[in-house]
């Protein structure tokens, strides 16, 4: 499970943040409307990239859908 929380959107990129099961440290991962790639800006501490690809591929599927809310729990068992 990640939790994440939409940090930034601006006219350039839309910037999510994520905690792997809602502990620990923050990652960063960043839509960028100009590649349409979701990039990850920084690691979450002490996460397998793992949840990281979970938190990329929810990104990709919320702006696919026009629905960037504020914060989600991204469950994927």
């Amino acid at each position: 499970m990640n939790i994440l929380k939409l940090k930034e959107f601006n006219n350039e990129h839309i910037v999510y943040l994520y905690q792997p099961e809602g502990t620990g440290g923050y990652g960063e991962i960043a839509y960028v409307f100009a590649d349409k790639e979701v990039k990850i800006l920084k690691r979450a501490e002490e996460s397998s990239s793992w949840y990281a690809n979970h938190a990329l591929k929810k990104i990709k599927e919320c702006v696919k859908d026009n629905n960037l809310p504020i914060e989600i729990i991204n469950a994927w068992y």
